[in-house]
Order: structure tokens, then sequence, then C-alpha cells
């Protein structure tokens, strides 16, 4: 399915480099551990900055690999 002449769209976005993969993983680490590091945000129960940071590396790795 790879298009010779390139999608002006995926080369515009950088969607086959994996970058907005990357960068989603990123976000939501921050996200994740925002209760953590910020005064004034209620802390979320201990099994949610653990899943936002699995599936973060998840992200991260899958868009290293790509």
């Amino acid at each position: 399915m790879d298009d010779p002449e390139g999608c002006p769209v995926t080369t515009l976005y950088a969607i086959k480099s994996g970058v907005p993969i990357v960068g989603l993983g990123l976000l939501l680490i921050l996200s994740g551990f925002a209760g953590l590091l910020v005064a004034g945000i209620p802390v979320p129960p201990f099994p949610v900055p653990l899943l936002f940071a699995g599936f973060s590396l998840f992200l991260i790795w899958a868009g290293f690999t790509k």
C-alpha cells in the first residue's frame, strides 16, 4: 500500500515517522502524573498514573519502532 508519490497529508503531519505517537505518549505521562507534580490538583487513585505510564511507554515504543 505504499504510494510512490507520497500523500501530502501524511507528509505534512509526519504520520509515517511515528512522531505523533511519541508525542501522545509524552502527553499521557504528563497528564498521568500532573496530580503529583502540581499543587492544587487532587491526586488520582494509585492505579491511574500507572495505567497512563504503561500505555504511554507502549506508545513511545511503538512510535520509535515504526
